[in-house]
């Protein structure tokens, strides 16, 4: 790394050039990882998943709906259902470049995304029994934001939660679109560009919001207005969706820091230095955290640890790790940026369990499961449109779904 790229990191740690057109990191990206961090804005297809329905908000702006049962019978099997609206200069209904994964609510699922001008996002609230339309229904809504919608949306109760890149979180009423409010971060009031932006998904616990800005800060927030609880200065951006374990609120930072905060007074109660930056969430089995970082390393660190303490143990993967992994019983599924899945045995200091799968496709969003603990599914897709659901038991894929139109 030369003297340049380090004082620049030294100074700007939070990523001052991060940029919505390219979404290209390159302070560390280049010097320190060996490659890109994220790549080209042109979306992550993540998915969510609900009683064997996978979810899709796929890279050109639909949304899909996948029956796993039906696919593991024969991969030809055709969507439940497609959202696919017209794509032109004139007619854009999509919701553009998709990042965050989808919420799945009782009736309704919520996707966002980017819109094509950058300055704009769209959120829509689907029927999960919806027919394959191309359009919004009489029943559903669809809300344009001022800034991209980069972070996952989230639903608790009848509020939909998003950030934004104008700076704010937006709270909106589930039912209607209609906004309940909007909370600004630092980085908007003190006139930031860049650096106002959200893209941490944020978590509900209690009647709070918990989320980061690329403005250096951790906020909670009240779910019910909007009103500022507390925040938290770190040294660099937050883009880590935040894990709630009790008493703390768990997260990482640019600063290459992984934080624990006491909710209830926003104290520190540990915190511990990586290699490199933390983009992916950490996961917990209720005793240990594992943290993966863009060094590379799966951290696994005790919740009542001290700050000078070791991790338990430390599994070197070798390339950026930016996909949030599945935790199931004893097991880690850890995918790498670079497309190799890894099986990690927790209770054998993360040792390897199989031959890592190599996809040889870029992972970035995270790693979503469901089905029993002792042999749960695993869904996920990114650069290559692809959705592939992995038997974590058998460790193989499945079957493969391609979300291009044909």
């Amino acid at each position: 790394m030369s003297h340049t790229t380090r004082t620049l990191i030294k100074k700007r740690r939070a990523a001052a050039p991060l940029l919505l057109s390219t979404l290209f990191i390159f302070l560390l990206a280049a010097a320190c990882t060996g490659g890109d961090v994220i790549g080209t804005a042109k979306g992550w297809t993540p998915v969510a998943v609900e009683n064997g329905i996978v979810y899709v908000a796929a890279r050109d702006g639909s949304v899909i709906a996948l029956d796993s049962a039906a696919l593991d019978r024969d991969e030809r099997a055709l969507p439940l259902w497609e959202f696919r609206p017209p794509r032109s200069n004139d007619v854009d209904q999509t919701l553009g470049s998709v990042f965050g994964p989808p919420a799945v609510g009782p009736e309704y699922i919520y996707a966002g995304g980017v819109l094509e001008d950058e300055d704009r996002g769209r959120i829509v609230a689907l029927k999960k029994d919806r027919s394959s339309s191309s359009r919004i229904e009489d029943d559903e809504w669809e809300k344009v934001l001022a800034g991209g919608i980069v972070t996952g949306v989230v639903l608790h109760d009848q509020t939909v939660l998003v950030g934004s890149e104008d700076g704010h979180l937006y709270a909106l009423n589930a039912g209607n679109g209609e906004q309940l409010w909007a909370f600004p971060t630092e980085g908007l009031k003190q006139g930031k560009t860049k650096e106002k932006r959200v893209w941490s998904t944020p978590t509900v616990a209690d009647g709070v919001v918990y989320f980061g800005a690329l403005d250096d800060y951790f906020y909670a927030v009240s779910l019910q207005d909007g009103q500022l609880m507390w925040k938290h200065e770190t040294g660099g951006a937050v883009v880590t969706k935040p894990l709630i374990v009790g008493d703390l609120v768990i997260f990482g930072s640019f600063d290459r820091k992984l934080y624990a905060l006491r909710r209830s007074d926003a104290g520190v109660a540990w915190t511990f230095e990586s290699d490199n930056w933390f983009w992916a969430g950490p996961v917990t089995d209720g005793r240990t955290v594992y943290a993966p970082s863009t060094d590379g390393k799966v951290y696994a660190l005790p919740l009542d640890r001290q700050t000078n303490h070791p991790p338990l143990w430390v599994r070197d993967l070798g390339k950026p790790i930016t996909s949030t992994p599945f935790l199931a019983e004893r097991r880690l599924v850890v995918s790498t940026e670079n497309g190799i899945i890894s099986l990690l045995n927790i209770q054998a200091g993360g040792s390897v369990e199989a031959v890592p799968i190599e996809i040889d496709k870029r992972i970035r969003a995270p790693l979503v499961g469901e089905g029993p603990a002792a042999s749960p599914r695993v869904y996920f897709a990114d650069s290559d449109s692809v959705v592939r659901s992995l038997d974590v038991e058998r460790w193989r894929v499945r079957w493969t779904f391609s979300t291009k139109a044909d």
